[in-house]
Formats: structure tokens, C-alpha cells, sequence
């Protein structure tokens, strides 16, 4: 119950990107935002994040708004609200909170596909689809309505020179899927004469508790079969290229592709299977296009 209250008091803080505030010049190697200033980017192009489940339709990307705000402690960085200590002058903790983004698969006006949180770097194509056969294949529009959830935990971000690295620990607040999940990511830029590039790399966990809520099936979904989905391991990549055309306009490229492996099991038989859900193994993201910085 004490852990169930700190939650509810932390429904409002969280940061999704935390990045180090002095913007000297000894910092320019560094992602840095200007502290009590709005900074609103909307980048303007072609794209689209792939939809991995049968019946479902890629969600465009053809704007994508950047907004965020850093006070003293306070954050708020593309849906994603925060409150953050600095440790030392290359450690941070925030407390966090965001909407979970599973069910954006399932509705494509869904609140959570506003904003392309974690594809957008602290910079502020797809290869080919895989198929996986399954016993059932089920469309989304035969599945219950999957819920909206508000998940909170810790942040841990350390500057190290030319790496960033960052540790996410969160667990539904909202009691929806009522489980948690991690995700360890890692990202490094540098600089070539025709832009500045971004590579990153991280690995989710995400317990049973989620991925069942999402991925797995009951007797009436899976026409007298249940499926129940097993916790599962998501690594993912991606790569960011950034050309500045004058002070506000800049030419921006963006790739992401992220394993799913969401397996089941139905409980009367032995064996794993995919969920019948899905139709891919990966979810594919990828933009091209000019970003105009407004604030």
C-alpha cells in the first residue's frame, strides 16, 4: 500500500530524456537544453512506425512534434513529465511518469502515438519484414479492447564522455496490465562533414503481467484457446542524422527497428509459440524530412 501511494504522489513527475543543463562551451559534445525555457521543434516529412499485428495499419509519421521543459528540477520532455536530482555533475535520478506505449499498436488514434517518445534522440531504410508462422492467426478487431495505462518508476542517466547511458525502471500505477518493465539504452554521437549522426542501442524487459494484458488471449479471443503470453526480452537499434540548414531549419533523418518477441503458450498443450496476434517479429521505424525549431 506504501509502495501503491508513493505512485499515485508521482502520477505527475517523470522525465523521458533528461540532458545536462550547463550549455557552456565546454559541453557542446554534449545533448544540452537550456533550463526554464520551453523548446518546441516540429520536424516535417515522410515516415511511418510499422504495426506488427494482423489487421493493423502503420501509424505515419509525417509531423512530429518535439516539445519539452527543464527547470531546476522539474520536466516535461514529449509526454513525459518529471522531477530530477542531480547525483553528480554526470548522474541523475528522476522519478518518472508516462503513458505506456502498448496500446498504440492496437489504436492508432491512441493518445501514446502523438508523441515518437523514445524515437526521438537526445539530439533533439527498414530492412526486410520478417514473417513467423503461427497455429491462429487473429486480427486486432477480434481482440478485447486493449487498456490505456499510466506507468511510473526511476530514471537513472550517466554522462559519460561520448556515451550516454540511461536506466528506466516502470511499473503500472494505473493497475491496468499491473506488472512492470525495464529498459537499459545506450546512445553516442559525433560529427562528419555532412552532419551530426547519433547511434543507439537498448534492451527492454518486459514482465508477463504486460505482455499478457496486450499480446495474450482469452477462450473467447482465440475461439476457445488461451494464449498466455510469457515475459520477453526487446533489444533494438537506431540510427539519427541531423544536417543544420540555418539557425532554426535543419534536414533530419531518423531509423529505429525493434524486436518483439512476444511469445505464448497455450496452457493445455506444451510448446511456444508467436502470439497469434502478430503478423511480424518487429516493429520498424523510419523518417525523412526538415525540422523547423520554433522556441
Amino acid at each position: 500500500m506504501m509502495l501503491r501511494a508513493l505512485y499515485l504522489i508521482i502520477l505527475v513527475l517523470g522525465v523521458s530524456t533528461p540532458v545536462q543543463a550547463d550549455c557552456t562551451a565546454a559541453n557542446e559534445t554534449e545533448p544540452c537544453i537550456a533550463s526554464e525555457q520551453w523548446q518546441f521543434s516540429l520536424a516535417m516529412g515522410a515516415g511511418y512506425r510499422s504495426n506488427p499485428l494482423h489487421g493493423g495499419h502503420n501509424i505515419p509519421l509525417w509531423l512530429m512534434p518535439d516539445l519539452s521543459y527543464y527547470g531546476e528540477h522539474w520536466f516535461f520532455d514529449n509526454a513525459t513529465l518529471g522531477y530530477s536530482w542531480e547525483l553528480r555533475p554526470d548522474l541523475q535520478l528522476s522519478l518518472v511518469s508516462r503513458l505506456n506505449e502498448e496500446q498504440g499498436y492496437f489504436r492508432r488514434r491512441s493518445p501514446v502515438n502523438l508523441f515518437e517518445s523514445q524515437f526521438i534522440s537526445d539530439m533533439g531504410v527498414a530492412g526486410p519484414v520478417q514473417k513467423v508462422a503461427t497455429k491462429q492467426e487473429l486480427s486486432i478487431s477480434q481482440a478485447d479492447k486493449r487498456p490505456l495505462a499510466l506507468d511510473g518508476g526511476l530514471q537513472l542517466n550517466w554522462f559519460l564522455p561520448g556515451l550516454h547511458l540511461k536506466l528506466n525502471w516502470w511499473h503500472d500505477i494505473s493497475q491496468q496490465y499491473d506488472g512492470q518493465h525495464l529498459r537499459l539504452a545506450a546512445s553516442t554521437g559525433w560529427h562528419s562533414r555532412i552532419g551530426e549522426w547519433q547511434f543507439g542501442a537498448a534492451l527492454a524487459w518486459k514482465d508477463q503481467h504486460l505482455m499478457h494484458t496486450y499480446y495474450g488471449l482469452n477462450a473467447q479471443e482465440g475461439d476457445g484457446l488461451e494464449y498466455r503470453a510469457k515475459a520477453s526480452w526487446q533489444p533494438e537499434i537506431s540510427l539519427q542524422w541531423q544536417y543544420p540548414l540555418t539557425e532554426r531549419w535543419q534536414l533530419l533523418s531518423l531509423w529505429r527497428y525493434r524486436w518483439l518477441n512476444a511469445d505464448v503458450a497455450i496452457p493445455a498443450e506444451p510448446g511456444r509459440m508467436q502470439s497469434p496476434l502478430l503478423q511480424e517479429s518487429a516493429v520498424k521505424s523510419w523518417f525523412v524530412g526538415f525540422s523547423y525549431r520554433f522556441l
